[in-house]
């Protein structure tokens, strides 16, 4: 079903946006560090809640259903479900350690910025290979029966809190920050 790889692209093209916002938000050196620093806790909850649980969920029942069919070369889906596991478990340990810093723990910023942009790069890393690969070969060999049952097997996907409209009021700065950022010209909720 081509809107739901439609679907995850767009996904991946707001995504984007987090991504390099990530890159951009220094919490060193400006003044705006504090504020940058609550942004990124902001963009790090949001991608451990809901990429991590929705999108690549999704992403892990279509590499499944690729592997069941002998349509994805076993590691290649192996590697995708990796890349996802390590978001996942990165993604938290990050939120842990700008919180450690935050509280003036042994947590060195100079270290954090380098893990955070490194977390990014795996993420652009991952978006670009599912790009490239399985959403090709999913257009390809999955038909109306097999996107039905991949839809069934999930639960109902809630709107995004970041990027739908209404915006979760957590996320409402980091939203208005990336529209700014995006330099569109557009209103919040059109990133």
């Amino acid at each position: 079903m081509a809107s739901i790889i439609d679907n995850l692209i767009a996904e991946h093209r707001r995504l984007e946006q987090l991504v390099r916002l990530l890159e951009r938000r220094s919490m060193l050196r400006d003044s705006q560090a504090a504020a940058n620093s609550a942004l990124l806790v902001d963009a790090l909850y949001y991608l451990t809640r809901f990429p991590d649980v929705n999108h690549h969920a999704l992403e892990d029942r279509i590499i499944g259903n690729l592997l069941e069919k002998n349509m994805l070369p076993p590691d290649v889906g192996s590697e995708l479900a990796a890349q996802h596991a390590t978001l996942a478990r990165q993604g938290h340990e990050l939120i842990q350690d700008l919180e450690s810093m935050l509280r003036d723990e042994n947590m060195s910023g100079e270290l954090l910025e380098f893990r955070i942009r490194l977390y990014a790069e795996r993420l652009r890393h991952n978006m670009a290979v599912e790009e490239l690969t399985l959403f090709p070969i999913a257009a390809r060999h999955l038909d109306s029966g097999d996107w039905a049952s991949i839809l069934q097997a999930s639960a109902p996907r809630p709107a995004d809190p970041l990027f739908q409209l209404p915006v979760h009021e957590r996320f409402v700065q980091l939203h208005r920050v990336i529209a700014s950022e995006a330099d569109c010209g557009c209103q919040a909720g059109d990133i």
